[in-house]
């Protein structure tokens, strides 16, 4: 009997064939599997994300302090030292007991023009010939302390301000340093000063608008009085009871903007000029090319100076204020406003 052949079996294709454990549990779950797994997924997600922004948020709080405030090109001032600084801006001008001591981002401008002042000081006032020594330094901080540079309490009272301003001594050895080197910048201004200068005798009024100033020169071209409408309108104390007449003034004594104007003007012109605060009329009365300068103009035509200096330095560096009430950084602004407010 012959043998019966075994029947061979045929291939299965490789998508029928019977998948394994794993993918057969995978490709077994439901649809809501597959939702729940993605929403888990996504919180996940959210969370770790969470953690960053906190994670992230608390470095920034904790590294705050000692970000920068103020810097001009290298010289960089913390947030903490700018903190100390306001404070002791603050206090000198009156505390608490002040409106700006009650509101301290009223001071935030004085501040960082004050430490930018010390930076460039510090950095261009040998360009001028001038330096300060450690000598002329300790008599600045004595100065600051009310005390005399040999007073046998020095160092004393030298730490115990420090611990009262929590200022380190180097921060506070530059700030008297820059003080030292102002004060023979400002001197050497003065001395550079011209026994003469071309000066102007003028008058003024001073008013609230440019309406009311522009009728008044009006009023004036077509004859009316200037010392009568001075005595009858101007906000300028000093000038009103003299007729509105402000003296002479050299050059180098007034604001460079005044000044272009005034000495443009020839004897007996009218022009009106607008300020910070208010408008103004001025006549030039008399000129002089060589009149001696009294001592009394000088300090006005030194500051003018020394802030002309200031100004062009500024121009040669890059400074950034991040504690500028317009474009500066909301965050370090109110860590140094809350903690003055909690000292003061």
């Amino acid at each position: 009997m012959p043998k019966r052949r075994r029947r061979s079996r045929v291939p299965v294709p490789a998508w029928e064939r019977e998948r394994g454990g794993i993918g057969s549990q995978l490709l077994g779950r439901s649809a809501q599997f597959y939702a729940t797994a993605g929403v888990v997924a996504l919180v996940l997600a959210a969370l770790l994300l969470v953690g960053f922004g906190v994670g992230k948020k608390w470095m920034d709080d904790r590294n705050r302090p000692d970000s920068t405030a103020v810097q001009v090109d290298e010289t960089k001032y913390t947030v903490r030292y700018y903190t100390e600084r306001l404070r002791k801006f603050i206090q000198e001008i009156g505390g608490a007991s002040k409106q700006i001591g009650q509101n301290p981002q009223l001071a935030l401008g004085a501040v960082s023009d004050e430490l930018i002042e010390e930076a460039i000081v510090l950095r261009f006032a040998e360009e001028k010939g001038q330096t300060a020594t450690d000598d002329e330094v300790k008599a600045q901080i004595a100065t600051l302390l009310s005390i005399t540079p040999d007073a046998a309490d020095f160092d004393k009272r030298f730490q115990e301000e420090l611990q009262r301003t929590n200022i380190s001594e180097g921060q506070y050895r530059d700030m008297a340093k820059a003080a030292a080197l102002k004060t023979k910048l400002q001197a050497q201004f003065t001395a550079e000063i011209p026994a003469v200068a071309e000066s102007i005798h003028y008058r003024q009024i001073a008013v609230a608008d440019r309406t009311t100033a522009d009728a008044i020169k009006k009023q004036i071209e077509g004859g009316a009085d200037f010392a009568q409408i001075a005595a009858d309108k101007s906000t300028a104390t000093g000038a009103k009871d003299n007729g509105g007449d402000a003296g002479w003034a050299p050059r180098g004594a007034l604001d460079q903007d005044l000044e272009n104007t005034l000495f443009a003007l020839q004897p007996g012109q009218l022009t009106t000029f607008a300020s910070q605060s208010n408008f103004y009329v001025y006549q030039v009365l008399e000129k002089q090319a060589d009149r001696p300068v009294e001592d009394s103009q000088k300090p006005a035509i030194s500051s003018h100076a020394y802030q002309k200096w200031l100004d062009s330095k500024k121009a040669t560096v890059k400074i950034t204020d991040d504690m500028s009430l317009t474009g500066g950084d909301q965050k370090k602004i109110e860590y140094a406003v809350s903690r003055v407010q909690q000292a003061t």
